[in-house]
């Protein structure tokens, strides 16, 4: 019984162990890709605002005409 118990608590600690590291490898795997998108958003961001600057002085003066 007493080997029973042993057996159980052993198994319960190598699954929680085991667990923890697979759950932290994923954990860094989504805080990478986390980093990864944001940087591609500020990016996008700039690259937005940089069209919009260059799309406004292209026009400017010339008013629409109805």
């Amino acid at each position: 019984m007493i080997c029973f118990m042993v057996g159980f608590f052993a198994g319960g600690l190598g699954t929680m162990m085991l667990y923890s590291v697979i759950v932290s490898e994923r954990i860094n795997s989504l805080e990478y890709q986390n980093e990864q998108l944001m940087y591609e958003l500020e990016q996008r961001k700039k690259d937005l605002l940089a069209y919009r600057c260059m799309y406004r002085s292209a026009y400017d003066g010339f008013e629409e005409t109805k």
